[in-house]
């Protein structure tokens, strides 16, 4: 059984880790951006990075920028998944192959520029999907 301090510090690190994956979301965007657009710019709402805006000379940013945006952060944040594996941090963990999936399923939210004119609400039914099949997936492979 868990004392409450072993529970108090995973809590603790899966908020961090929370907060960690809105930067390692952000600046894989503000990464991509750059190489592609003028002017990238970080948004941020007090300590928390929200959004990056760039300038695109008339042209749209290639098809190549979100698919390297989710292979960064998804990269990124599979790497802290791996820094707390085995570290008797089970919701942290956790916290932190959801991300992954969650980023790896953003692949598709990114490119609904690209899709047809579906309501919002079917967007947000499949990427929930996707995440979910993503964490499913990533949890089988990482069973312990």
């Amino acid at each position: 059984m868990r004392s409450w301090h072993s529970a108090l510090v995973d809590l603790l690190a899966a908020g961090g880790l929370l907060y960690c994956a809105s930067w390692i979301y952000e600046l894989g965007n503000l990464v991509t951006l750059s190489l592609f657009a003028s002017q990238a710019i970080l948004v941020m709402v007090g300590p928390v990075p929200i959004a990056v805006t760039a300038v695109s000379a008339g042209t749209s940013v290639p098809l190549l920028v979100k698919p390297l945006q989710v292979g960064l952060t998804s990269g990124a944040m599979f790497a802290l998944f791996w820094a707390v594996r085995g570290r008797k941090l089970p919701i942290s963990e956790a916290v932190s192959i959801t991300m992954v999936a969650i980023f790896l399923a953003s692949g598709y939210w990114e490119m609904l520029s690209l899709l047809s004119s579906l309501s919002y609400g079917i967007h947000l039914a499949i990427f929930s999907a996707l995440a979910l099949g993503a964490r499913v997936g990533l949890s089988r492979i990482f069973r312990r």
